[in-house]
């Protein structure tokens, strides 16, 4: 006798599934796609602003002193990083407080009616009665704070999309304040870095000047020179200097710019007296050495003239700045007014709540089917074999069940004590 072939779940048994039991499965995706949706209205919102800033090369560079400051003039793959810290930088702990004492992140406005949220509701309650009951001690004030700014910095969110492009955004659950907070940040970066790279320049231009004022000292002590306190080699070089920069600042400005006409002044009279110390037959147009005894002061003569060259184009580079300061700054996608919740997506969630009934409603009715065929019912088994129906075997109560069963043909057992 052959056995029976083990029956394979096949696509007709799907459909035949589906079919059979499609009203559980449309309750099931219906309740599921109503339940994630409600969720989706209830949850907290979470809304997103943002803006892209490119920040010019030449905020970190300077035609006039670049290889003087190298801080600013650097280049490579690693200043994308030092640039993104560069704006980390002005989000300092004091402009984070005042952020949020002006539009009341840290804690309810008072001049904005906003009625809390259920969970936020829940959330305090729960917090005052675990208070109460000693399961849960709040800390100090000072750590408080400090957690709120922690909060507050990771909703600022800053992505580098390359050396010079930043991308900044803020996330706050109220849009009108999202907004606002988004423009705050925008404004109080470029200006903070305007500030960061003028304070730089103004340090630097600062320690020059206390060091001219002790060469002075030094010079003031050293006896008058017999020639000319500039010698021809440090004038040519002066001169090839100051027309380097004039060829670097003649590609971006005209020749009416405040830089290019003291440095074509600077350019007449070194060249006026280069020609003169040439035309003249004297110690200076021969160019003798320089006498041992003088040699410190010559150089102290030179170090002087150098910083007091650098001295100049660092207050010409700190009026440029503060007369073109929107030249470093350039915006690529200003803030805009949210249009829709980042989280949650309505959409997203009626699709995971439809997916979940219909998937569970189908592992309820798989699992459902799969033990009404295990259990072998004698009616369905007969309809399914073909062949009819004789009986049921009893269920015996567990009292009968114990006692031996009676052997056909054998002889009754007498009862104990009975004659």
């Amino acid at each position: 006798m052959k056995s029976r072939a083990e029956a394979t779940l096949t696509l007709h048994d799907v459909s035949r599934l589906i079919w059979k039991h499609w009203g559980l499965l449309f309750l099931g995706a219906f309740f599921g796609t109503t339940l994630f949706t409600l969720a989706g209205l209830k949850m907290p919102k979470k809304y997103k602003v943002h803006f892209v800033l490119a920040i010019n090369s030449k905020y970190f560079q300077s035609p006039l002193i670049g290889d003087f400051v190298p801080e600013l003039s650097g280049s490579g793959g690693e200043t994308a990083s030092q640039r993104e810290s560069l704006i980390r930088q002005v989000l300092t702990p004091d402009y984070l407080d005042a952020l949020a004492d002006k539009y009341g992140i840290y804690g309810p406005r008072k001049n904005l009616e906003m009625t809390p949220s259920l969970y936020q509701e829940l959330r305090t309650r729960l917090k005052n009665w675990c208070v109460k009951a000693g399961l849960y001690t709040p800390g100090s004030q000072e750590s408080q704070l400090s957690a709120a700014r922690e909060d507050l910095l990771t909703r600022i969110q800053i992505y580098s999309l390359n050396s010079t492009t930043f991308n900044i955004s803020f996330v706050y659950s109220d849009p009108d304040i999202t907004f606002q907070v988004t423009r705050d940040i925008y404004a109080h970066v470029i200006e903070s870095l305007l500030e960061l790279r003028v304070h730089t320049l103004a340090n630097i231009r600062d320690a020059i000047r206390r060091q001219l004022d002790t060469l002075q000292s030094n010079l003031d002590s050293l006896p008058a020179p017999s020639v000319a306190a500039l010698p021809p080699p440090a004038a040519e070089d002066e001169l090839a200097q100051v027309r380097k920069q004039l060829r670097s600042l003649s590609a971006e400005y005209t020749d009416e710019h405040p830089q290019i006409k003291q440095l074509k002044e600077r350019e007449r009279i070194l060249a006026n007296r280069l020609d003169g110390a040439l035309r003249d037959d004297s110690p200076l147009a021969a160019g003798p050495a320089t006498p041992s005894g003088q040699g410190s002061g010559e150089a102290t003569r030179e170090s002087y003239s150098d910083l007091t060259r650098k001295y100049n184009y660092l207050n010409i580079a700190i009026d440029t700045d503060r007369e073109h300061q929107g030249d470093y700054f350039a915006t690529l996608e200003a803030p805009l007014f949210p249009a829709s919740a980042l989280w949650p997506k309505r959409g997203l969630f009626a699709a995971w709540g439809f997916a979940f009934g219909l998937f569970g409603s189908l592992f309820i009715v798989a699992l459902w089917e799969y033990f009404d065929r295990s259990a072998l019912h004698a009616g369905v088994l007969a309809q399914q074999l073909g062949v009819s129906l004789l009986g049921q075997l009893p269920v015996l109560p567990p009292s009968q069940t114990s006692s031996p069963m009676p052997i056909l043909g054998a002889p009754p057992q007498k009862t104990p004590g009975r004659g």
